[in-house]
């Protein structure tokens, strides 16, 4: 690992920028309450709506993360008022405080961030608990709570939209980085001392992880797409937007560049072909690491990583090969790793084409794709369905469930906050409200990451008071602690905890000074929050296995999607583009067009391209819908195996389908071009073979969305399908020879064929066997 350059990566990144920014937002208003006014409780206050209000503060496009701090602080004022108004009496407190946790906990219904706005909204309403208000103090405290809610979205706002080149430069860093991650899990394929299913694991979860920061970034930058000024592109908005889009275009060569690893080990295991292979694969991810740095750092990237001598050294290889007649003799083994090469060539080439744009001085002109309304089909929706939660009143819903746990266990430790001497009620309440997460995987990991965090935070705190005996030391690593503690909380939840825990007990150290007792108190206090919000994970539990028949179902038919945009991308159907447009297409003359001969022609031509837009529009958006759909499944995947060993169901399936499908996805990616190639107008080969076998694929997709099991000709529709497909290219190789560039993309694509067709019977028999509930 390059210390340095994660150093630099995280100095540089969203995540210490959202430290810094938050950090200060929360501290100045409490600062200048302290300093000016010389009032506590009211630095106190305010800052309690600021916290709560920058829970919500995460990366993502500004004008819903606005709106979503002002429903935060909205709903966080009237559930502090509500909760002050009851304080009066403990009858009150406890019929205002269980119901009011039950509905501010079921609010994660409408998904996206409103479960951060829900645990901000209980965090403002347990920060109310210890207190005795009047009716006039209660609106009072709960109008500063506002207060500071607002300051923060004000603050917020204000620095995010200075920043908003910032913003999108970070966010596209960041799946950069993903991207190079991915490459790298790839290389550890030609690495024979790497175990195979272990590489696999490794990159289902670099795939998601890839996957997310690219949804992450599409987020921002399809929302504040370049627009004209004075006639010309905003140069620098069309620069993002084409890295952004070469981005997505890198990781589909990645994805497309699948191999038979079993095959390709036991034909070249030992040679130098598979280290020449590693080698480039690493070289080109820390040439495309550079580049991200190049955007995060808002520089341009240093000199491009030299892959000339892996180049050259694999085309001596292949061509060795040739001559000692590989091609002939294990065909299937050449094209695997042929295919790959020429993945990775043309990542290469695309790699110094952003390496290019982002070094040129020249102002962009142009972008990689035509903006217009279409681009609006690949960003997601954020529309909140109000009544939304009325459906979810139910033991059938998740969410109903997990109100109904968070609301036991604040009353839990409400109760023994009261009751044990030497505990805090709204720390044990706000303790089990942070580890409490719908789904059980993600509780039992928060709980130990919490207890082990606020023990490492609770001793470094004693050692730093011990040995600093300078208030202004102290005040600084408070604001250092507090920097880090957001920095690292959405990639390092046990480091962000030791550092919350340090930063919060310096300040009651400052506040209080020479008093110890407080640390150890927080101390138990975690330990009890942490065994309530364990023991609370097991009630009225909903197991990851029940949402993931919906799930396998997405996949699936994501998948069959894809290959349909793929098929009809390529016109295999139809034989050309022309024969692959829509029924019914007819020319229009629109006024001041040409007419006759030559006019119809320009209509024609304009048609044509038309048609080619919308194919490519359709296959880029069901190439993310599988994607997206292949993460979401892998997550709950990596979830229910955190869970009970009852809880977990078809496991080896689950995971089978899992391999399976990003394999196959993978095939349809790389036989893409190849359709579209193969199939161009004027072609002179047959391709009812190439037909038929796609058609075998989506039918088999077909029957897996259905839980159909494989028929008993299986073996014998494959045989017959193989022969087709050899037959094809053995004609083509008749008709046009056999070095014509037809015939060889002709081969690749019958092998890569054969493996799709492979995959899909796979899928189907698993699919088959799956039987999971479709909630």
């Amino acid at each position: 690992m390059r210390y340095s350059v994660e150093i630099r990566k995280f100095l540089y990144s969203q995540y210490f920028y959202g430290g810094l920014r938050i950090a200060i937002g929360i501290s100045l208003p409490a600062v200048l309450c302290l300093l000016v006014f010389h009032k506590s409780d009211l630095a106190f206050t305010i800052s309690t709506g600021a916290l709560g209000a920058c829970v919500v503060d995460m990366p993502g496009p500004l004008k819903y993360k606005r709106n979503e701090m002002l429903a935060c602080s909205v709903i966080g004022f009237l559930s502090a008022y509500a909760t002050g108004l009851a304080t009066v009496n403990p009858v009150a407190l406890w019929a205002t405080v269980v119901p009011l946790t039950f509905v501010l906990s079921l609010i994660v219904v409408y998904g996206n961030r409103w479960p951060q706005i829900s645990f901000a909204t209980l965090f403002m309403m347990v920060m109310t608990l210890d207190e005795h208000f009047g009716p006039h103090q209660a609106l009072v405290n709960a109008l500063w709570i506002l207060v500071g809610g607002l300051w923060y979205t004000g603050w917020s706002t204000l620095v995010s939209r200075l920043m908003l080149d910032r913003i999108e430069q970070q966010a596209l860093a960041e799946s950069v980085f993903a991207c190079a991650d991915y490459l790298i899990a790839r290389a550890q394929f030609y690495d024979l001392d790497n175990d195979l299913d272990e590489c696999y694991r490794n990159l289902v979860a670099k795939q998601i992880a890839a996957v997310e920061r690219q949804d992450a970034a599409r987020d921002i930058v399809l929302r504040n797409l370049p627009k004209l000024r004075r006639g010309k592109l905003d140069a620098r908005r069309a620069m993002h937007f084409n890295l952004f889009i070469n981005t997505v275009d890198l990781h589909e060569l990645f994805v497309g560049a699948h191999t038979d690893y079993p095959l390709v080990r036991n034909t070249f295991g030992g040679s130098d072909l598979l280290v020449f292979y590693r080698d480039l694969i690493r070289k080109a991810a820390a040439d495309l690491e550079d580049i991200g740095l190049g955007v995060l750092q808002n520089h341009a990237p240093r000199a491009s990583v030299n892959v000339k001598a892996e180049l050259r050294a694999i085309e001596y290889e292949l061509e060795l090969l040739k001559k000692n007649n590989l091609p002939a003799t294990d065909p299937e083994a050449y094209a695997a790793i042929s295919a790959s090469f020429r993945r990775i060539w043309s990542a290469t080439r695309l790699t110094e084409r952003m390496r290019r744009n982002l070094t040129s001085e020249a102002p962009i002109t142009q972008t990689e794709l035509r903006i217009d309304e279409a681009l609006q089909r690949f960003v997601t929706s954020r529309r909140v369905p109000l009544m939304q939660i009325f459906s979810n009143l139910t033991m059938d819903s998740p969410s109903f469930r997990h109100a109904l746990r968070v609301t036991v266990a604040v009353a839990v430790g409400f109760w023994l906050g009261r009751l044990l001497p030497l505990t805090n009620a709204y720390w044990i309440v706000m303790t089990s409200i942070i580890i409490l997460k719908p789904g059980y995987s993600l509780t039992r990991q928060r709980n130990a990451q919490r207890i082990v965090g606020t023990l490492i935070g609770c001793a470094a705190s004693v050692v730093l008071i011990l040995l600093v005996k300078q208030p202004l030391v102290l005040i600084v690593s408070m604001f250092a602690a507090m920097i880090m503690s957001y920095s690292l909380l959405l990639f390092n939840y046990t480091a962000s905890v030791v550092f919350t825990s340090a930063y919060v007990l310096l300040m009651f150290h400052l506040l209080a000074p020479g008093n110890l007792r407080i640390i150890g108190e927080r101390a138990i206090d975690t330990v009890v929050g942490c065994m309530i919000a364990i023991a609370a994970s097991h009630l009225f539990p909903y197991w990851e296995y029940r949402f993931m028949g919906k799930l396998v179902n997405d996949m699936i038919a994501a998948t069959r999607q894809y290959l349909d945009a793929s098929w009809w991308r390529g016109a295999a159907r139809g034989g050309s583009a022309v024969a692959s447009a829509r029924p019914g297409a007819t020319a229009s003359v629109r006024p001041g067009q040409p007419v006759g001969a030559v006019g119809a022609k320009v209509n024609a031509q304009a048609n044509a391209s038309s048609q080619s837009l919308d194919r490519d529009m359709r296959y880029r958006l069901a190439r993310k819908n599988v994607h997206i759909a292949f993460a979401n499944l892998g997550q709950a995947f990596q979830r229910m195996m955190l869970e009970p060993k009852l809880a977990q169901k078809f496991v080896a399936e689950l995971n089978d389908l899992l391999i399976r499908s990003h394999v196959l996805a993978s095939q349809i990616t790389a036989s893409a071009p190849l359709l579209a190639s193969a199939t161009k107008p004027g072609q002179a080969v047959p391709l009812d073979a190439l037909d038929s076998a796609l058609s075998c694929v989506r039918e088999n997709l077909v029957a897996a969305e259905a839980g159909k099991s494989a028929p008993t000709d299986q073996i014998d529709t494959t045989r017959r399908l193989t022969r087709e497909l050899d037959a094809m290219v053995v004609g083509a190789e008749r008709t046009l020879g056999p070095s014509a560039e037809v015939s060889q993309e002709l081969k690749l694509l019958a092998h890569q064929c054969k493996q799709m067709i492979s995959a899909s019977w796979i899928i189907r028999k698993d699919a088959s066997v799956i039987r999971l509930p479709d909630a």
